[in-house]
């Protein structure tokens, strides 16, 4: 009885510890969201790394355009740069 007690705790507290991870709850949470699709998406040619730029003008207040520019590595953030159009 004892054994199944802590097989019942440890199984849950995996479950809970799943559950609360950030990934899992953002895909949770976007389900409900709409997609929006870039206006351009395209890769450039740089030498020994991945990088993707998007641009998008912004739903709610259109009169700005934005770059978003992802590079391949863990020491390097996304950058974005909005300007009004």
């Amino acid at each position: 009885m004892r054994k199944s007690l802590w097989v019942v705790i440890v199984l849950l507290a995996l479950v809970i510890s799943t559950i609360a991870s950030a990934g899992i709850w953002t895909s949770i949470n976007s389900l409900t969201l709409r997609e929006v699709k870039p206006s351009k998406t395209y890769a450039l040619d740089v030498v020994g790394l991945n990088v993707r730029v998007y641009e998008f003008d912004t739903q709610e207040e259109p009169v700005h355009h934005c770059v978003v520019i992802f590079t391949e590595s863990k020491y390097k953030a996304p950058v974005m740069q909005c300007w009004k159009k």
